[in-house]
């Protein structure tokens, strides 16, 4: 009855605490649509305010704007559907649990009713009990006025009536004594029992410890705290286990001795008892003979004398059996003694495991909190990192528009050193022609002082000759006209010459002018690629920041997660060593409850003596129709438990396809992150590849810049000589202008190449982050593979259990079978020991016929004066005696073989009980069982659900992420957005004007 009680007491909670979930789940999905209602207003004024910045950014950025919004509505149209199944999903979760809420009123009516069945059933035996008490009552006041009747009727054989009802009263203290023996003996091979039982538990634990030992050496390093953990306690357990044994065995000690003294006495006292027949056959003789020669005058004086030594005999003989009876009524105080100690260390017992089961009570209590706690920072870590690797998605596709954007940027920049290589190329082709046009004007220049100086030199010598020969002046005179005519004509030939050179010079300078405009033009796109290159590196910088936090992130929630693992550990195993020791804890308890049951047994069968055959028939009569009720009974509830099985098998099964559904979802997700870490794998090869790429690139800058310097160098000498050649300013003064901006385009060079340097720095700095944390993804990935080891080897576990069940189940069912035919049997033989009872009263009645008759003969004998002969006399009453003693001692048999079949009937009674009781607990345990699996479904649909709320939240944030807007735009979207708008409000859930809840 207390377990029922207590059952139904755990499903009243088990009700309570499924409606408060009831009405927690309803708040939830009122908060749900209120939220949906706020983040619907708050999308339509986000897009109005994005259609308003869209009118205003540039043609180009309008596409890209479309185009991201048009993602971001895909995005959000799929979103929309995830959370309108998520709401059927909730709906469907919702008419489940009122299904399971009307299944468990169902079970608490059925709970209920059987419980005031088993209340009427007490009821019913109680006022038999009465009813019996009164019985018995009655028959001793019966007892009493026939003995007093028989008193006063034979006043003549009082004494031997005092001799045998003290014969009788030794028999029954020897009955007494021989139920204590066997008790005893219960007690010792019980006791034999627990010791056996203790034995294996050591065993046990000796081989757990040498495991442990054994895989200490195995499982050196990170786990040492964790192996050292459970060492203290299983030491603990090993030296109460002892203590308990030494316990054991001294009791054991005590009770097989006090085994010999009972033995010994009992072997006294059938000593004694063989003693008292043999008293009791001579007396019968005696007095046989006493009545014989009664009937007669006494005949002589040594006859009186033989009588006199027969009445001293008999008074010794009674001093002996009233000495006798004295020492067994100090050996019955003994054993009331005894039996109280027991009842008191049986009260000490009980007081002790109880508070033993509140101090287990207590410790689950705070296990189960503290396991809640860290269930909860588990998975308020997972939905952590669930949000890390969506944004380290996110921050993957960022990297690989802006990789594409830098490839573009690779390209114009290729397509611009092509066309730089092209006009150096012209312009050195240009400076080779104006070499070749210096060399000319120098050789022309040497030519022409060479034919001045030999011209001069002539002259002198001819006016020496025109001095010394004023003769030949004429002809002289003549010659000199003539030559400076062809010297005026070579004259203006070398002014032609020098006109033609200026306008080549000229030409020169118009294209070196040109080539100035282009270098302007290419500087202009370059200064605009450089804009653009440092908007890009702004952004690669605010993309390192979010990673660099992002991996903060992740190490901070693995270390987390690690210490949860850790603390997991020992929780779970601190959890079955409490479950080994609750165990522990239940045995002794059940054992506790064996040996109280057996005490309290033989306790009513010393207290309770049933006096007659008439009680002991109605007795068997009572319990005969109370067990078909019980068997009733027991057969409605056995059939009620094999349908609350049955519909927990289908519970089991259903959670078990449910969990291999989520099982091959997880293995979805890990294929996924497989795939995701492959293409980051690749991503980042081509990565290091473009590094590559980008190393070369700045080695040919750099060989260009030191190409650029030397011709730099060159056209300085070259500026120097045409300083000191040409005479023309304005040439001198463009040139200088053409050497400053060359040193400017130097200048901006290698401010390029610097900005090339630290991009180069940054891009590696982004490789080992990345490496992290790809070393980082890789540890997930390890430890979410080893998670999905534990929950394999828990469904193995789980279905390993089912089977067990199941076969507990079919066990039970045959037993249940055996125990039908062995009522059957029991049916058939009450049937056949009614009809002997029926039979045996038969022979009572014809047997007290008998002696009314033999009795009446006797009284007719003493009045008749004849008298019969000595021989033939005496032989009637010892006949008499002889049969009366057969019919007793015939009686006695058939009631001790009623009271060991009616003893054996109880004890078969109390195992139905016991295993009941057992199945009860068992069905318990199975209920435990199946509310933790729906609680770990619960919990592992509720993480499932805000993993897709986080990836639809962080769907919608990416959509809206990438808007390159201008600051101003910015500034226009926030003020129409309004103050500390957050975008996880906006986009949290979807607005569904659809639904019956809006």
């Amino acid at each position: 009855m207390k377990s029922l009680l207590l059952g139904a007491g755990e499903r009243d909670r088990e009700v309570s605490n499924l409606s408060s979930k009831l009405l927690s789940l309803q708040l939830d999905i009122k908060n749900l649509h209120d939220v949906c209602k706020r983040h619907g207003k708050t999308l339509q004024e986000n897009q109005l305010c994005v259609e308003e910045a869209m009118m205003n950014s540039s043609h180009k950025k309008q596409q890209a704007q479309v185009l991201a919004f048009e993602d971001s509505l895909m995005e959000f149209g799929s979103a929309k559907e995830c959370h309108l199944r998520q709401l059927q999903q909730l709906k469907k979760k919702l008419l489940a649990l009122q299904r399971e809420l009307e299944f468990r009123t169902d079970e608490l009516q059925t709970s209920y009713c059987s419980l005031l069945q088993y209340q009427s059933i007490l009821e019913k035996q109680t006022s038999d009990l009465v009813i019996l008490h009164h019985h018995c009552k009655l028959k001793e006041d019966e007892v009493i006025l026939y003995e007093e009747e028989m008193g006063n009727h034979e006043n003549a054989g009082e004494k031997l009536h005092l001799a045998q009802e003290q014969l009788a009263l030794a028999g029954d203290k020897i009955i007494s004594l021989e139920r204590s023996l066997n008790l005893y003996r219960d007690k010792y091979q019980t006791s034999l029992s627990n010791i056996e039982l203790l034995e294996c538990q050591v065993k046990m634990l000796e081989g757990e410890l040498s495991g442990l030992i054994s895989q200490e050496p195995e499982n050196k390093g990170d786990h040492s705290k964790v192996r050292l953990y459970p060492s203290p306690c299983m030491i603990q357990e090993h030296q109460e286990t002892m203590k308990r044994l030494s316990e054991v065995w001294q009791k054991v000690s005590e009770q097989d001795d006090l085994i010999q003294e009972l033995r010994n006495k009992l072997a006294c006292s059938n000593a004694l008892v063989l003693e008292r027949e043999e008293a009791l056959i001579k007396l019968q003789a005696d007095f046989a003979s006493y009545t014989a020669t009664h009937r007669h005058p006494p005949c002589t004086a040594e006859d009186c004398e033989d009588i006199k030594k027969i009445l001293k005999h008999l008074q010794e003989q009674k001093d002996s059996q009233c000495l006798h009876v004295e020492e067994y009524q100090s050996l019955v105080k003994d054993l009331s003694t005894e039996l109280e100690a027991v009842s008191e260390q049986k009260k000490n017992i009980m007081k002790d495991m109880m508070k033993l089961e509140l101090d287990l009570h207590g410790l689950r209590e705070e296990t189960s909190t503290h396991m809640e706690r860290k269930d909860k920072e588990s998975a308020l870590l997972q939905h952590r990192l669930q949000e890390l690797q969506l944004q380290f998605t996110e921050t993957q596709k960022l990297a690989i528009v802006k990789e594409k954007l830098l490839q573009e940027k690779d390209e114009m920049l290729n397509e611009l050193e092509k066309k730089l290589a092209q006009v150096q190329n012209s312009l050195l082709k240009k400076e080779v022609e104006m070499e070749e046009q210096h060399c000319l004007m120098r050789e022309l220049e040497i030519t022409f002082k060479e034919k001045a100086r030999m011209e001069y030199a002539a002259l002198q010598g001819e006016i020496q000759k025109l001095s010394d020969a004023l003769e030949d002046t004429k002809q002289q005179h003549r010659l000199a006209a003539q030559q400076a005519a062809q010297y005026k004509e070579e004259a203006l030939q070398a002014g032609n010459t020098l006109e033609d050179t200026q306008r080549k010079l000229q030409d020169c300078i118009y294209l070196d002018q040109q080539k100035a405009d282009t270098i302007q033009d290419l500087q202009r796109e370059v200064q605009r690629l450089q804009a653009e290159s440092v908007a890009a590196g702004e952004e690669l910088a605010s993309n390192r920041k979010q990673i660099d936090e992002l991996t903060s992130n992740l190490s901070d929630t693995l270390g987390k997660l690690e210490n949860s693992d850790k603390e997991k550990k020992q929780l779970q195993k601190a959890a079955e060593e409490q479950d080994q020791k609750l165990n522990d804890m239940q045995d002794q308890v059940k054992l506790v409850q064996y040996q109280n049951r057996d005490l309290l047994g033989a306790k009513n069968k010393l207290e309770e003596e049933i006096p007659e055959l008439t009680q002991t028939l109605k007795d068997k009569r009572e319990q005969l129709k109370k067990s078909k009720e019980n068997e009733k009974l027991l057969e409605d509830e056995i059939e009620a438990l094999r349908q609350e099985d049955k519909k927990k098998e289908k519970m089991l099964r259903e959670n078990l396809r449910k969990q291999e559904e989520e099982k091959g979802n997880l293995q979805e997700e890990l294929k996924q992150c497989a795939t995701q870490l492959e293409v980051s794998l690749s991503k980042y090869n081509a990565s290091q590849q473009l590094i590559e790429e980008l190393n070369l690139e700045m080695a040919q800058h750099k060989d260009a810049i030191a190409n650029l310097q030397a011709q730099l160098d060159k056209a300085l000498q070259k500026e120097k000589h045409c300083m000191q050649t040409m005479v023309a300013k304005e040439i001198y003064d463009n040139l200088c202008r053409k050497s400053t901006t060359c040193q400017d385009d130097l200048t901006q060079a290698l401010e390029k190449l610097n900005q090339v340097t630290s991009e180069t720095k940054n891009l590696q700095r982004s490789l080992l982050q990345a490496q992290d944390k790809k070393a980082h993804l890789e540890d997930e990935i390890v430890a979410y593979e080893d998670r999905m080891k534990k929950l394999n080897v828990e469904l193995k576990k789980l279905q390993g259990f089912h089977q067990q069940s199941e076969l507990e189940v079919h066990a039970f069912d045959k037993k249940l079978e055996e125990m039908s035919n062995q009522v059957l049997q029991w049916q058939k033989q009450h049937q056949n020991d009614l009809k002997m009872l029926a039979a045996k009263e038969m022979q009572l009645r014809e047997f007290q016929e008998e002696m009314t008759t033999l009795k009446e003969n006797l009284l007719a004998d003493d009045k008749e004066p004849c008298c019969l002969s000595q021989r033939s006399v005496p032989k009637d009453p010892c006949r008499l005696h002889r049969e009366n003693d057969q019919i007793m001692c015939n009686m006695e048999q058939w009631a001790k073989e009623q009271k060991i079949a009616n003893e054996k009937l109880g004890n078969k009674l109390r195992e139905q009980v016991k295993y009941i009781a057992k199945l009860t607990g068992e069905k318990d345990h199975l209920h435990n069982v199946m509310v933790h699996l729906q609680q770990e479904n619960k919990k592992l649909k509720s993480e499932i659900e805000e993993k897709i709320l986080a990836g639809n939240s962080k769907m919608c944030t990416k959509a809206l992420g990438p808007s390159k807007l201008e600051p101003t735009q910015r500034g226009k979207m926030c003020g129409l957005m309004g103050p500390k708008v957050d975008i996880t409000k906006i986009i949290g859930m979807p607005h569904c004007p659809g639904s019956s809840y809006c």
